[in-house]
């Protein structure tokens, strides 16, 4: 596996870890047409909405990008 695949598989992870602590499910679209990596959706009523959906186009990077009023991601 190179670089990019790992961090590939990194930012799935972490990114499935973050939703399933706040109780949210994640899927994989696939064919991905519409550069959608990952959805992360909750099922049922939340709030005024009916299972609401976020569209995800993962990045990830080794370079340091992060001030303390921004991330800069070329």
């Amino acid at each position: 596996m190179d670089e990019n695949q790992q961090k590939e598989q990194l930012s799935n992870a972490y990114v499935r870890a973050v939703a399933s602590v706040a109780g949210y499910g994640v899927h994989r679209p696939e064919p991905d047409d519409d550069s959608v990596d990952l959805v992360v959706s909750a099922r049922g009523a939340l709030g005024s909405y009916r299972s609401p959906r976020l569209d995800l186009q993962i990045k990830c990077t080794a370079r340091d990008c992060m001030t303390e009023e921004a991330v800069r991601f070329p």
